[in-house]
């Protein structure tokens, strides 16, 4: 078993047991959305490695730990962040499972229309289709944003707007990508993206 299955597996056994042990207040929630990473170009000595569809999506679950003003909302996401296509013809397809750690602020916590703001870790386990020594066991970068939750009774909309910058390298210092091995620079090896995201909280 190597690094990344077993840091993956046990943050899912973590999350199991967190949730089999939730609070009454707790509530689940569902998300999903766009993403637009901002990957540099690589340069692959014989030309440019240029990420293609970078306008990816992602969906997943979170729990929401509080009922007042500040809360708590780890979750799970699945990301589709696109394809650097190499000038050799091989391409190197980008996803990941991200765990984010929200520190949720509500503005406004009464009313039908709350206005809040989050910010927090986020652990990611990169995967990168058949070359995933290309791409590190896990990344860790940190998220901003902001959103709304429209109260609808039995249920909460809460469509926000995130950014997520990276504060380790995505990308290992070596990419073998079929033919090709190319050493990226350091402002290549790490992600940014942002985000559109509609949850829905029960």
């Amino acid at each position: 078993m190597n690094l990344r299955r077993l840091l993956f597996g046990s943050t899912v056994a973590l999350a199991v047991t967190l949730v089999s042990a939730l609070p009454a207040q707790a509530q689940l929630g569902i998300g999903a959305g766009l993403n637009f990473s901002d990957f540099e170009d690589i340069d692959s000595g014989s030309g440019s490695a240029t990420l293609d569809g970078s306008n990816g999506y992602h969906f997943g679950l979170f729990v929401n730990l509080g009922s007042g003003a500040l809360s708590l909302r780890p979750g799970v996401f699945y990301h589709r962040l696109g394809t650097y296509d190499f000038p050799s013809g091989d391409e190197l397809e980008l996803s990941a499972i991200e765990v984010p750690i929200d520190v949720r602020l509500t503005l406004m916590p009464e009313g039908p229309v709350r206005p809040f703001v989050l910010a927090g870790p986020v652990l990611t386990f990169p995967r990168s289709g058949d070359f995933d020594r290309a791409v590190e066991d896990m990344s860790l970068s940190a998220d901003i944003g902001a959103g709304l939750e429209l109260n609808m009774g039995e249920l909460s909309l809460m469509p926000e707007l995130r950014y997520s910058v990276g504060v380790t390298n995505y990308f290992t210092e070596t990419i073998e990508v079929g033919s090709v091995t190319v050493t990226p620079t350091d402002g290549e090896r790490r992600i940014g993206k942002l985000m559109l995201r509609l949850n829905v909280m029960f």
